[in-house]
């Protein structure tokens, strides 16, 4: 600080001395005139360097305002865009609250939404079973979305083979003019009644169908409610006839109270003895054993085709097994697979699968298997839990030379409630061969998502019943929106099972869902060539 003082100063100084001097040699001493032109000289230099100093000094406290107001300037346009991000932050802080709480609202109605559908499919499945009145509910296409065994009883029928019907296949063509009449004014939003003729039994049996018009959130007739009721004449032949469906495990899904049995020999003769009403084998278990042996079994195999271009694989399909019968026709799964599991033949039957995708697989040129569909195959839970097919898998693949990763295993949503650590291990073994894991019929069992973060799977399939209803049913499009959300959250890819119509198509497309797969989409073939 000192020698910035002395530095501005002593120039100053200097010239007044050296004026002060001159002035004293001039008046007081007696010096040539030729000293006094030096030192007037000098003393000229002097007074220009100090105007040139101070001009310089001046020069440069101007540059310094100037670079000073720059600064300030600068300063001022970033305080001001700081306060904007400021407000800017503030204010997205203030929407991103918003979009949490929205979000938290959203999620607590569709929990809510969730369990009151789980509430009305418990309720659902009750009255299926328990309601003695037949009742048959009808989409605006006149096909059978619900019925009470009541009603399969009253019209002659399983109940696996009612679901999705027309009303007409179900009714007596007798009485299909009389119905047709009585639906085209319910269809008009005007309930009424009609008698028909029920075939129950092979007997005539009289009924009463009230049929009562449902109307949506725009006020058109989405659905009818057809409720049977017997005239006094037939009431009998209709209560003999549920008495028959109910002793055929296959039409209510099980044995009635007084068939049920508990011992081994007894349970294995009920279910052979159902074996043979299906198929007509009187040894179920040599049956099956000589249709593995033999190769006696054909795969079948449907589409599961992707809806967004960025989805991964964009293709895939689910094979398919039927048995080879004697009449020239096949039998699907549904015949032989409760006999198979009662046997403890399932694994076989799966390895027997394994053993012709691989080997179809191997068939295909090295340099076009990368064309080649991600294959799904269903395991029973019976494979599951055998620590062995992991290996079998392993060993079959690198017999054939057949890349692991086209290999995708399906595993049933009620197996993995019923036993996690069983699939969570066949999970963990068949990823680490580099296969992937799918969860099929997800929903069949409620919505709970609990087993699905604690297991790892690369797909989740949404059970069909959930997505038949999903264009017509606000509840059942929540659900499989839910469903998606939280499949995005945690990475796993969602198919959508039984499409059949565009309706439903396309609101799965604006749903969100990453694949469709049904008989609106691609109807099941035979395996044969991959590509």
């Amino acid at each position: 600080m000192l020698f910035r003082t002395v530095r501005m100063v002593g120039p100053s100084l200097a010239t007044f001395a050296l004026a002060g001097l001159l002035v004293f040699t001039i008046f007081f001493t007696e010096f040539d005139w030729q000293w006094i032109a030096f030192l007037s000289g000098v003393l000229f230099a002097a007074v220009l360097s100090l105007i040139s100093s101070a001009w310089k000094a001046q020069w440069g406290m101007a540059q310094s305002a100037e670079q000073t107001a720059q600064v300030r300037e600068r300063l001022a346009v970033e305080a001001a865009m700081h306060r904007q991000t400021s407000e800017r932050l503030e204010r997205e802080m203030g929407l991103h609250q918003q979009d949490r709480e929205r979000l938290a609202k959203q999620d607590e109605a569709v929990r809510g939404e969730s369990e009151r559908a789980n509430s009305a499919e418990a309720t659902l499945r009750a009255l299926e079973l328990q309601l003695p009145t037949g009742v048959c509910i009808c989409d605006s296409d006149l096909r059978c979305r619900f019925h009470t065994r009541a009603f399969a009883a009253r019209v002659g029928r399983q109940p696996a083979k009612i679901h999705g019907k027309s009303i007409f296949e179900l009714i007596a063509p007798t009485s299909a003019e009389t119905l047709r009449t009585a639906l085209a004014e319910a269809k008009a939003g005007r309930a009424t009644q009609a008698e028909l003729s029920m075939s129950a039994s092979a007997s005539d049996v009289r009924c009463v169908a009230e049929l009562v018009p449902t109307r949506g959130g725009t006020g058109k007739v989405e659905s009818i409610v057809l409720v049977l009721r017997e005239t006094s004449a037939g009431s009998d032949a209709a209560a003999r006839s549920i008495d028959a469906l109910e002793g055929d495990e296959a039409a209510i899904g099980g044995p009635r109270p007084g068939l049920r049995v508990t011992d081994e020999s007894g349970a294995a003769l009920y279910l052979r003895s159902l074996t043979e009403e299906l198929t007509g084998w009187t040894d179920p278990q040599a049956r099956i054993r000589e249709a593995i042996d033999q190769d006696q079994f054909d795969l079948y195999a449907q589409d599961i085709v992707a809806l967004h271009a960025e989805a991964q694989p964009q293709r895939m399909l689910e094979v398919l097994i039927r048995m080879q019968h004697e009449d020239a026709h096949n039998l699907p799964p549904g015949a032989f697979f409760p006999a198979a599991e009662h046997y403890g033949l399932m694994p076989d039957i799966d390895r027997w699968v394994v053993n012709k995708v691989v080997a179809a697989c191997a068939s295909v040129d090295p340099e076009r298997r990368a064309q080649v569909p991600l294959l799904c195959i269903n395991v029973a839970r019976q494979t599951i839990e055998d620590r062995g097919f992991a290996e079998f898998v392993a060993r079959t693949t690198a017999k054939h030379g057949v890349p692991r990763n086209m290999l995708c295993f399906e595993v049933s949503d009620n197996d993995s409630i019923a036993a996690t650590g069983a699939v969570s291990d066949f999970a963990i073994r068949v990823r680490q061969l580099g296969c992937r894991v799918s969860l099929d019929g997800f929903g069949s069992a409620g919505v709970g998502f609990a087993h699905v973060k604690s297991l790892r799977f690369d797909f989740l399939k949404i059970d069909g019943r959930i997505i038949l209803a999903v264009a017509r049913d606000p509840v059942a499009a929540v659900k499989v929106n839910a469903i998606i959300r939280v499949c995005r959250g945690i990475g796993v890819g969602t198919v959508a099972e039984m499409v059949e119509s565009d309706d439903v198509y396309s609101k799965l497309a604006t749903l969100g869902v990453d694949y469709v797969q049904g008989f609106g989409v691609a109807r099941p073939r035979p395996l044969g060539a991959l590509v």
